[in-house]
């Protein structure tokens, strides 16, 4: 790692004039949160596959539709027959029940739009009967699927009844928004449509607020230590480590609905290690480097606090980075790690199998030829933006072409809910890592004892890691369904506990006392399947946070009296939260 350089943190700008994130959150709805959380902490799901291998499956389909006459022949007569039978009997197809894109009145009553409807759908059966007919792979359908919806009428001026009628209601006004709104996007460059309105918001102005100072500072993260807010804290500390492709500051959203901050207020000493979002001289960085940040982060963090061990959180993907790490030290009889906060976090990766994924369109044979092997092979880093194309298109209609219409076609500006601002900020990830992560889930090593090796040791057996772990699921998890998650409280073995939210990815993390809607399951044993699981579970009304604080302030030793300062003489306050690397895009 490199040697720690001193350079000064930076703060928001003070007297901001922009309104308070949780303001203009909290009427977001489930929904919305729902589609956007397709794109958000989803490495794992992924496999090796990235939008640009999409290039090399168009040009095989266009020589199989060549050498394939007779399935393209069936498919063009289906469609004759449909519009045929449209225009002899008036017989229709009907949208997908719950299709919102064709709710319109127009689409049934008015003849143009109607027809288009018609014709979209007879040509969408088309498609679906010549990919039948003609064998096409997972990956080829995947590709026929962006396709077709990229071209439903929605998503087209003169196709859209609404947006029609916006334009002449606003005197071409809604036409003249939307293109500013498009050319603003082109400008900065963006994979797809904006989905927030950016100017609301700045990371450590109404995010990431909570008081704290950047401690450490590698070439790979930052370390900030959360300043306290009451006299006296629990001896053992917190480090939370995030996922490796989301900024951390979705835990310090904004006051009152920050996770860390209710941690902090509840007399826990809270760190947080902040990802750096790789750049070119960062190629090479794989999982080995990610699992020594791990180590570098808990050692300072027991350094600072004065303890022996921490009490470590693991988010999504940086769970199996963490976990493995537990095995390193329980299989060294070396403990650094006394207790573990495993959130939304698969280890079985079989286990996801309910979950969206594109691992499947990873051809194990032309494995050597995908972009992000090629990638790996001239160290290139994967961009922020790549990886939320990838995560858009997995739910195209509701994170590309819903803003899409939105933006351009109504002129509307984006809503400013901070979640979004969230989600849209991301970074990126080297290929090294990518390529590593793959072959983790290919491999799927935690299930085996002794499979998986750390610096050359084999690791410890997950039920023989000596600490207590709190697993935390989400029921409506789009990403990492609720019973992966399960799983691993399995693979944790006696000492864990699993606990179920209510709602979803980041609804879950994102889930202040006080939300009416929230609730949670606990459950004594843990049952064969995660269907018993919840068949016997307790639900309690109200939010996770205390049940979790509790579980935490167990396990986290006598109460001292509070740090006056931040850091300590091994490790000096750089600077203050939310730290450099956090600003930093691309």
């Amino acid at each position: 790692m490199a040697a720690t350089a001193r350079r000064k943190a930076g703060n928001g700008p003070a007297g901001d004039s922009r309104p308070a994130a949780d303001e203009t959150a909290a009427s977001m709805p489930n929904d919305q949160i729902h589609r956007t959380v397709e794109s958000a902490l989803g490495q794992n799901v992924t496999g090796d596959f990235l939008p640009s291998d999409l290039i090399g499956t168009a040009n095989a389909m266009m020589v199989d539709a060549f050498t394939k006459p007779m399935a393209a022949a069936r498919a063009a007569f289906g469609f004759w027959g449909d519009l045929g039978r449209l225009a002899t009997s008036g017989a229709r197809r009907e949208p997908e029940a719950g299709d919102r894109r064709f709710a319109d009145d127009a689409y049934r009553d008015n003849p143009y739009y109607a027809g288009l409807l018609q014709t979209y759908l007879a040509w969408r059966a088309a498609v679906g009967t010549y990919a039948d007919d003609a064998g096409v792979d997972d990956r080829g359908r995947f590709l026929l699927e962006q396709v077709g919806e990229a071209f439903a009428p929605t998503n087209f001026l003169l196709g859209n009844p609404a947006a029609v009628r916006e334009a002449r209601d606003t005197k071409g006004m809604s036409i003249v928004r939307g293109a500013q709104n498009l050319i603003g996007d082109v400008r900065k460059r963006r994979p797809i449509p904006s989905q927030v309105d950016e100017s609301a918001f700045e990371v450590g102005g109404n995010l990431a607020v909570t008081p704290g100072s950047v401690v450490l500072r590698t070439e790979m993260f930052e370390l900030i230590q959360y300043a306290p807010q009451t006299q006296e804290v629990h001896e053992r500390p917190i480090l939370v480590v995030p996922s490796i492709v989301n900024k951390f500051y979705i835990f310090d959203i904004a006051p009152k609905r920050s996770i860390l901050e209710y941690f902090i207020q509840k007399g826990h000493s809270v760190f947080v290690l902040a990802w750096r979002n790789p750049q070119k001289r960062h190629d090479r960085w794989g999982m080995p480097d990610y699992q020594d940040a791990v180590d570098a982060a808990i050692d300072a963090t027991s350094a600072i606090a004065g303890s022996s061990d921490v009490n470590i959180w693991a988010v999504c993907g940086a769970g199996p980075v963490v976990v493995s790490m537990a095995g390193y030290y329980a299989a060294k009889n070396t403990r650094k790690i006394n207790s573990l906060l495993l959130v939304v976090s698969p280890l079985d990766m079989k286990a996801m199998s309910k979950a969206p994924s594109l691992s499947a369109f990873v051809k194990e044979e032309g494995a050597a030829a995908s972009a992000v092997m090629k990638k790996v092979a001239r160290n290139k880093r994967i961009s922020a933006n790549e990886f939320t194309l990838l995560f858009a298109m997995l739910r195209p209609n509701d994170l590309i072409w819903n803003y899409w219409v939105s933006n351009y076609l109504l002129g509307k500006t984006p809503s400013a809910f901070d979640v979004l601002y969230w989600n849209g900020d991301g970074t990126g990830m080297t290929a090294q890592f990518n390529h590593d992560f793959s072959r983790f889930v290919e491999e799927n090593p935690f299930v085996t004892d002794g499979a998986m090796t750390v610096r050359g040791t084999p690791i410890a057996g997950l039920a023989d890691l000596g600490i207590d772990s709190y697993v935390l699921g989400a029921a409506n998890d789009h990403l990492c369904v609720w019973q992966s998650v399960y799983r691993s409280a399995q693979l944790l073995g006696e000492r864990s506990q699993f606990v179920l939210g209510n709602s979803g990815h980041i609804q879950t993390i994102v889930c202040p006392p006080g939300n009416p809607k929230a609730s949670f399951f606990t459950h004594g044993e843990k049952p064969d399947t995660a269907e018993e699981w919840l068949a016997s579970a307790t639900r309690h009304a109200g939010s996770w946070w205390d049940h979790g604080v509790a579980w935490t302030s167990e396990r986290g030793g006598a109460l001292v009296p509070a740090p006056d300062s931040p850091g300590n003489k091994d490790f000096p306050p750089l600077g203050a939260a939310p730290g450099t690397y956090v600003h930093e895009r691309g």
